[in-house]
């Protein structure tokens, strides 16, 4: 592919991506605004993040072997078409049982679309180049995560749907340029691989064998423990500067847009980092981000502190971003999406 049509085929990848950002993230977002129009205690608000977690570990695993086995730009359209659907279907959301099923659905499809993605664009480019474009790829997901709390500020409890409904609207729109501006990566030659016979046979038990167990399973184990951490801080949140600072909801979505533009802004800095200084060297910024928690949490309920507090650990955060060419780059081109799919 020439160079123009390698980046416009970036870009058309990218565009799921905003919405599969602002959809998962919707959960964080919404917890507040979600508990109080269902009526929910802080314990079943919090299960929602593990039926979709648990959608998304399924859906990984089995998704990511199906796009290595039948095509990539295929099933990602796909993928991208059915979350935005199961987004959709949050207008069918009345109580706690209807809200789990959803997000467990929605959860499902999410799980396929960072595999399918990372094994896209990694094909694209050479690998001196790749740590630069998970840099994208992670201010794109920031961006999304941007938009949903920019949006979200006009939104409360009693039309919280209706943040949901959009972005799974914008999803499928972007399914659809996915299957009309990527090509068939059946038919094209990855940067330094081979095509992909259709007959290929693609297990998640490739991964283990051949003296990979040991490095799949501690990168699963740096995922798990990067996704706890994560979700241990992000997941609450809006809650804690909701219930502890009594901001109102347009401030809570201030100070979150601020936290993701950081994020945006370290995205591309931690990519630099990586193609310079090496895929490992990025580690740093779990360190300093596992610092900044304990500063947002001592820092005073003062705008401007939490503001500056949150932008620096979310430019810290996103030192994770290169982990999807990384992963690829560790195992056969054929396990590609399998590959990324641990993370």
């Amino acid at each position: 592919l020439s160079p123009l049509r390698r980046w416009l085929t970036f870009a058309a990848i990218m565009t799921p991506y905003v919405f599969y950002a602002y959809l998962w993230n919707t959960e964080n977002y919404l917890r507040p605004y979600l508990a109080a129009s269902l009526e929910l205690s802080r314990a079943q608000v919090s299960s929602f993040y593990t039926a979709q977690g648990l959608g998304a570990l399924i859906g990984a695993v089995i998704l990511s072997q199906v796009a290595d086995r039948y095509g990539r730009r295929t099933t990602f359209a796909l993928i991208s078409i059915a979350f935005g659907l199961a987004g959709m279907g949050v207008v069918f959301v009345h109580d706690y049982a209807t809200a789990l099923v959803q997000r467990f659905a929605m959860g499902f499809f999410l799980g396929g679309v960072f595999g399918c993605a990372v094994s896209l664009y990694v094909g694209l480019f050479p690998p001196t180049v790749r740590g630069l474009l998970a840099g994208l790829v992670q201010l794109v997901y920031n961006g999304g995560d941007a938009t949903l709390t920019w949006f979200g500020r006009y939104y409360a409890a009693d039309s919280w749907q209706q943040v949901m409904v959009m972005g799974g609207v914008a999803a499928i729109l972007a399914g659809v340029l996915v299957w009309l501006v990527v090509p068939n990566d059946r038919r094209i030659v990855p940067w330094g691989g081979h095509t992909y016979g259709a007959g290929t046979k693609v297990a998640l038990s490739e991964l283990f064998v051949h003296g990979r167990w040991k490095l799949t399973l501690r990168l699963a184990a740096l995922c798990g423990l990067n996704f706890f951490a994560f979700q241990s801080f992000n997941g609450w949140v809006s809650t804690y500067l909701k219930e502890i600072h009594h901001f109102d909801a347009d401030d809570v979505g201030k100070l979150l847009t601020i936290l993701h533009v950081g994020s945006m802004v370290g995205a591309i800095a931690w990519g630099l980092a990586a193609d310079r200084l090496g895929r490992r060297f990025n580690a740093l910024g779990f360190v300093l981000a596992g610092a900044l928690i304990v500063v947002y949490l001592l820092t005073p309920g003062v705008w401007w502190a939490l503001a500056a507090a949150g932008f620096a650990y979310g430019f810290c955060l996103v030192c994770s971003g290169v982990w999807g060419p990384y992963f690829a780059e560790l195992y056969p081109d054929h396990l590609r999406a399998t590959a990324a799919s641990i993370f």
